[in-house]
């Protein structure tokens, strides 16, 4: 019996919760379309793809968590964007609870990172580190990504796009092959 990966999708935000807002676009719909997307591209490969939301709704940080450990997952991966006041600020960031990453984990999701970057042609700037309540918690190797800042007016106008859209699933579908290659053969 062939054992397919798992993987949870975890678009931001959702409901009322809007995130970030600049103008008519608000962060929620650009997470959930770049997550359909990845979805798509992964199950094309044999991975099985379970989300938390699949369309815009709200769900707390502990169903979130609730879900993501009843799923078994061999990865949880959680899609957000980013905001600043300083406009000039852009690129994608990967984020990793403190209390939870090791080098293997970081130099893992720098690939991820690293591949987003190369598809979508956007600076990376790096893994870091935080303490955040959903990835502590999920069981799986957890990481949040930043698809790119929505105060930086050229992100903005490529993230609300679905070619632009399309690349960050590209990206981040072949990154996350990548990461589940590298999780079987450990």
């Amino acid at each position: 019996m062939i054992v397919r990966p798992r993987v949870v999708l975890d678009p931001g935000h959702g409901g009322w919760e809007s995130g970030c807002i600049v103008g008519a676009f608000a962060e929620k719909d650009v997470n959930l379309a770049v997550c359909l997307q990845v979805r798509e591209l992964l199950e094309s490969e044999g991975v099985r793809v379970l989300m938390t939301r699949e369309d815009d709704r709200i769900l707390s940080a502990g169903r979130r968590v609730e879900f993501a450990n009843a799923q078994h997952a061999d990865l949880f991966v959680s899609w957000h964007c980013d905001h600043l006041p300083d406009t000039e600020v852009r690129g994608l960031s990967l984020w990793v609870d403190s209390r939870r990453s090791d080098l293997w984990q970081m130099m893992m999701f720098e690939q991820l990172g690293e591949r987003i970057s190369q598809v979508t042609h956007q600076p990376f700037l790096g893994v870091f580190q935080i303490r955040d309540r959903i990835l502590q918690a999920v069981d799986a190797p957890s990481i949040l990504i930043k698809g790119g800042f929505l105060s930086h007016p050229e992100e903005l106008s490529s993230a609300v796009t679905p070619q632009f859209q399309k690349l960050q699933a590209q990206g981040a579908a072949e990154g996350i092959l990548g990461i589940l290659n590298d999780v079987q053969n450990r």
